[in-house]
């Protein structure tokens, strides 16, 4: 099975990791992690970016597009979802898509066929970025490659 993320990228000013050429860099390696080969970027900036490895299928695109297959919506543990959120450790990875939100967060925005969340102690929400980081460690630990 292919899997793909989605996540946004936004000026720096309103996420400090991201816009920069540095931060697709940081995606691409957590890409590499779990051998994910496709991804869609969501470009919230004015630049003309590209394709940040030529050997994956990558889309870049200026709204979240309409995904086909299981999308796992990655939240907060306090958000209130439809259903009952996943805790990551729990979590089979058996999903196509795993869609990265923007730094605003959700905002009630809720669409995934599952919901994955990351145990933490408070309220910090952490950046995008280094959340897919844990995740696709552990991605590679259930599923390997």
């Amino acid at each position: 099975m292919s899997v793909g993320i989605v996540f946004f990228f936004e000026e720096n000013d309103v996420d400090v990791w991201s816009g920069r050429n540095v931060d697709l860099d940081a995606w691409n390696y957590n890409c590499k992690i779990a051998d994910i080969k496709k991804a869609i970027i969501v470009n919230k900036t004015e630049q003309d970016i590209q394709t940040f490895d030529v050997d994956m299928d990558i889309q870049i695109v200026t709204s979240l597009p309409l995904l086909t297959g299981h999308t796992t919506q990655i939240v907060c543990p306090w958000e209130n979802t439809p259903t009952q959120k996943t805790n990551l450790w729990e979590f089979d990875h058996n999903t196509d898509w795993y869609v990265f939100g923007p730094s605003s967060g959700w905002a009630n925005n809720y669409f995934g066929d599952s919901y994955l969340t990351i145990p933490q102690n408070g309220l910090g929400a952490h950046h995008s970025v280094f959340v897919a980081t844990s995740i696709m460690f552990h991605k590679y630990n259930i599923k390997g490659s």
